[in-house]
C-alpha cells in the first residue's frame, strides 16, 4: 500500500495548467478539456490559495479576470472559454444545457480572491451584483432555490434536473463569503434562507428509497420527483460550508457509516443506476462524447478525487482529522491499483482503476485538499467560514 499522495505532482500539474489567462482544466486536448473551465479552474485556483502556491493562486485571480471579461450581456459567466495563438476567443456558456455553476463558482472565487487580499472587491463589485441580479432572476418565484435543468451544472451527463442540491449549496455559500467581503448584510440574509430552505426542503419526510432511514439529503426536487441518489459534492460542500448547520453532522456522520468505517470511497452518485433500473433509459441516452456513464464509472458510481478532497475539508473543518485521514489513505489504496497513474478523472467504482481525460486539474485539486485535511488539527480557512 502506498502510504502518500503524489503531492508533489499534483502542485506541479496544476502549475504546469497555469498560464496567462488562466487555469487550463487539463494538459489534455480531447474534448474541449484544454479549455480554461470556470469551476475546474476555480477549485484548483482555490486549492493554490490553501496550499500557499502562489503562481496557482494567480492563476486563480486571472481566471476570474477573465471570466468578467467574458461576462454575458444578462450576467451569465461562461462555463469556458478558450484563447487561441491568434489572439482570437472561444467562449462557451454551456452546450447541452446552460451551466449555471460556473456564476455560483464564480462568486465564491471571488470571495476568496478579495478575502487574501488577491483582488479589489472594487474591481469585481459590477460584474458580481449582475450575477447576484440574474440568479435572482433565475429563481423567479421569490422561495430561494434556482431551477437547474438537467445537464446544467458539473454532471453534465446526469439524469437529474429542478432543484438540484448542489448548486443551491454554492449559490449559497458564495453570497455569504461575498456579504462578508461587501459588508452587504442583504447578501448574508438571502444566503441564511436558502440554508434554511435546504434544511427544511431537501429531507422530506419517510425512510429512503433505497433502504433505511433518510440520513443523507436527496440530490433534487421537482414537481414530478424527488431523485434520492446520494450527491457527494453537495454533501461535502454543504457540511463544509455549514449553510445548513444543523444538519451537518448528521451528513458526516451518514458518510463515516456509509463508506470511511466499511473502508470504501464515495462515489460521486449513489446507488448505481443499472441497466433495467427507471433512470437507465434517459441515463443511457443523455451525453454529448459519447456513453461514459456504465455502471460504476463516471458520474455513475465513479469515485472523483475532487469531490474526496472536498469531503476530507469538511472533516477536518470540523475537528474529524481521523475521518479525514481515513479518506487520505484510502485513496493512496486506490492508488496502489493505478501502476501508470496520470490524473485520471476518476476511479472505477468496483475495481478501482483510473478512468477518463488525463492530466485533469480535477484529481491534482483533490489530492492536493486531501493533504491539506490530512495535516490539519482543524482548517479554519478564510474560504469556509
Amino acid at each position: 500500500m502506498k502510504d502518500e499522495l503524489p503531492l508533489n505532482d499534483a502542485v506541479g500539474l496544476l502549475r504546469e495548467l497555469t498560464t496567462p489567462y488562466g487555469i487550463r482544466a487539463s494538459r489534455s486536448s480531447v474534448a474541449n478539456y484544454a479549455a480554461i473551465f470556470a469551476r475546474d479552474a476555480i477549485m484548483a485556483g482555490l486549492a493554490g490559495v490553501a496550499s500557499g502556491n502562489e503562481p496557482v493562486a494567480a492563476g486563480l485571480c486571472r481566471t476570474l479576470e477573465h471570466l468578467r471579461l467574458l461576462q454575458g450581456a444578462q450576467g451569465q459567466i461562461a462555463s469556458n472559454f478558450r484563447i487561441e495563438a491568434d489572439g482570437s476567443t472561444h467562449v462557451s456558456f454551456g452546450t447541452l444545457a446552460p451551466r449555471f455553476d460556473s456564476a455560483t463558482w464564480y462568486l465564491v472565487g471571488v470571495a476568496a480572491a478579495c478575502q487574501h487580499g488577491l483582488a479589489r472587491f472594487d474591481d469585481y463589485r459590477e460584474s458580481v451584483t449582475r450575477v447576484i441580479a440574474l440568479l435572482d432572476g433565475i429563481e423567479y418565484n421569490g422561495r430561494h432555490l434556482l431551477y437547474v435543468p438537467a445537464g446544467g451544472n458539473w454532471a453534465d451527463e446526469y439524469p437529474f434536473d429542478g432543484y438540484i442540491l448542489y448548486d443551491q449549496v454554492l449559490r449559497a455559500w458564495g453570497l455569504r463569503q461575498l456579504a462578508a467581503v461587501a459588508g452587504e448584510m442583504t447578501w448574508a440574509d438571502k444566503a441564511s434562507a436558502i440554508g434554511s430552505t435546504i434544511s427544511a426542503r431537501f429531507w422530506p419526510d419517510g425512510n429512503w428509497q433505497y433502504g433505511g432511514p433518510r440520513r443523507l439529503p436527496v440530490a433534487a426536487i421537482s414537481p414530478v420527483r424527488t431523485d434520492e441518489h446520494i450527491d457527494v459534492a453537495a454533501c461535502a460542500l454543504l457540511a463544509l460550508s455549514d449553510i445548513a448547520p444543523t444538519r451537518t453532522t448528521s451528513i458526516l456522520d451518514a458518510l463515516h457509516e456509509r463508506h470511511l468505517a466499511p473502508g470504501t470511497l464515495p462515489p460521486a452518485f449513489s446507488p448505481v443506476i443499472r441497466e433495467g433500473d427507471s433512470d437507465w433509459a434517459p441515463l443511457a441516452r443523455y451525453h454529448l462524447h459519447g456513453f461514459r456513464n456504465r455502471p460504476h464509472e463516471y458520474h455513475n458510481g465513479g469515485i472523483w478525487p475532487v469531490w474526496v478532497g472536498w469531503l476530507a475539508l469538511a472533516y477536518a473543518r470540523h475537528g474529524r482529522t481521523a475521518d479525514a485521514a481515513r479518506l487520505y489513505d484510502l485513496t493512496a489504496r486506490h492508488l496502489t491499483k493505478c501502476p501508470h497513474f496520470d490524473f485520471e478523472e476518476y476511479f472505477h467504482g468496483e475495481t478501482g482503476a483510473a478512468l477518463g481525460t488525463t492530466g485533469m486539474a480535477y484529481s491534482a485539486t483533490g489530492f492536493v485538499f486531501l493533504d491539506l485535511a490530512k495535516r490539519a488539527a482543524t482548517l479554519e480557512l478564510p474560504w469556509t467560514r
